[in-house]
């Protein structure tokens, strides 16, 4: 099997492209000699006419018309093959896995904003609240609550997060600018469980600080549990009493005004949301891109806590 040039393929795609040895030069950076030269060569070890000189100008021969698809859709495998081990691609498919509620409540709402500016990157979004095994799950970063620090991985602090109390505006109006006000309504707190690496769960620790800070006796309080984070905000917003819920999760809501922050209370927490990839990926385009729009989202929003 005779092996051909691949430079001889490159100049023979871009002038059956152009259907022009000029352009085809141009656009190569070389001479329209090179360009006839090397085609001439193609067509002598191939045995056929790849072009054929008519009153109309260049046009393809068959022979022509049937290499130019093959070496056209070659070449483009080529170059994002090379874009990829080269870390240029910025097309493609990238794969972020985070917790539902986090999800749901900010990332979902504003992916219309992501794809409007990098159209030709498809964001898939994996929820989950467990330990992301990059390889195995096919997945290019996760964003977590809290991350731990693992070897091999790199994790970015990209948003700090804050509790806060939320209602809305009947429920806060109800409550005025009086913590003690707060016994008269239901307190709706999220009871699900995240732990840090001293395995402790540190919503339930930031919960209990923050009813602590607000001098609140705990038994005197109309207390409802939820399960999923996400659920305490849709409570809130369905006038079922105060939310003391993460501030990533509501400000959406805020900007609508469909929630009002209660008694103007936030507490800053000692963790927030992080940015994990495996260290080989750090400085893969498609990731960097998501990551600089996700900062600049963050940075455009009031009260966002970051």
């Amino acid at each position: 099997m005779q092996n051909h040039s691949l430079n001889g393929l490159r100049m023979f795609e871009a002038a059956a492209r152009h259907l022009s040895f000029t352009i085809a030069a141009s656009e190569l950076n070389v001479t329209q000699a090179a360009v006839s030269q090397q085609i001439r060569r193609l067509e002598e070890e191939l045995g056929v006419k790849l072009f054929v000189r008519g009153k109309g100008g260049l046009s393809l021969s068959v022979s022509g018309q049937e290499l130019a698809g093959s070496t056209k859709t070659a070449l483009s495998i080529i170059h994002k093959s090379i874009g990829r081990i080269t870390n240029t691609e910025t097309e493609g498919v990238l794969a972020i896995s985070t917790l539902a509620s986090f999800a749901s409540r900010w990332l979902v709402p504003r992916l219309s904003k992501f794809q409007a500016k990098h159209p030709d990157i498809a964001l898939h979004v994996h929820t989950s609240g467990t330990k992301v095994d990059f390889d195995r799950d096919g997945i290019d970063a996760a964003i977590r609550l809290g991350a731990i620090k693992e070897p091999g991985l790199h994790d970015e602090l990209i948003l700090r997060e804050s509790l806060c109390l939320v209602a809305s505006p009947a429920v806060a109006d109800k409550v005025g600018n009086t913590f003690e006000n707060l016994y008269q309504q239901p307190l709706i707190i999220d009871s699900s469980r995240l732990l840090d690496e001293n395995n402790l769960d540190i919503t339930g620790l930031a919960t209990e600080q923050a009813i602590e800070i607000l001098k609140l006796n705990k038994m005197k309080l109309d207390l409802r549990d939820y399960k999923q984070s996400d659920s305490v905000v849709l409570a809130a917003l369905a006038g079922r009493g105060v939310a003391l819920t993460r501030l990533s999760l509501c400000t959406g809501d805020l900007e609508t005004g469909k929630l009002v922050l209660v008694c103007g209370f936030q507490l800053p927490l000692q963790f927030g949301y992080s940015l994990v990839c495996p260290q080989s990926r750090i400085e893969d385009p498609k990731l960097l891109a998501f990551k600089r729009w996700m900062l600049q989202e963050i940075a455009d929003q009031p009260n966002s806590g970051g």
